[in-house]
């Protein structure tokens, strides 16, 4: 080969890897600012979640407090002194096993506003790096940003499908003793 074809060649070869590689580095700050996007979604999503969660979880507490005073009524007026007698009172019994099952109800919206809370937090966290990256991406290599995409499509494939759950399974509800409920009432009014 003679040495003008060769350079000329040879600069044609680094011109097209130089194009290659800006064409690379548009893709991948599309595919980032995408993944913005996304998370930003799922941001105010999981906000509105935790929103929702957090008011259901104000209103249960509310009626548990409405019930325990009832408790409380039914047993001065009656003289009770003790569970075995309160349950033998059908509202008094009735009261307790609400107040059970509002208790469940309260753990699994607690439970459930911490999850979404943790992947709001993991969520602002990739939102920071993808930033970050988008402003360096033309130092970046492109196994960094595969790798970035990759954890945040992990988080969002994980929270996503979540969203349009309901905020807890009812049939997976922990249930306190109604005769520990019944001697925390007691205790608190004593």
């Amino acid at each position: 080969m003679n040495k003008p074809l060769y350079i000329i060649s040879a600069i044609i070869v680094i011109g097209l890897w130089g194009l290659g590689s800006v064409y690379g580095t548009a893709d991948k700050s599309t595919e980032l600012k995408l993944k913005l996007d996304e998370i930003s979604v799922l941001q105010q999503t999981l906000t509105a979640k935790i929103q929702l969660a957090s008011e259901k979880k104000v209103q249960l507490q509310q009626k548990t407090e409405a019930l325990k005073k009832e408790i409380i009524d039914q047993r001065d007026e009656l003289q009770i002194d003790n569970y075995q007698r309160a349950v033998l009172n059908p509202r008094i019994d009735y009261n307790l096993k609400l107040i059970q099952l509002l208790h469940g109800y309260i753990s699994r919206l607690d439970d459930k506003i911490i999850y979404f809370q943790i992947g709001q937090d993991t969520l602002n966290f990739f939102y920071r790096q993808a930033q970050d990256d988008l402003l360096m991406i033309k130092a970046l290599n492109d196994l960094e940003i595969d790798k970035l995409i990759a954890q945040i499509n992990e988080v969002l494939n994980e929270y996503v499908p979540e969203t349009g759950k309901p905020l807890f399974n009812v049939n997976d509800v922990p249930l306190k003793d109604t005769e520990q409920i019944w001697n925390e009432i007691s205790r608190v009014t004593e």
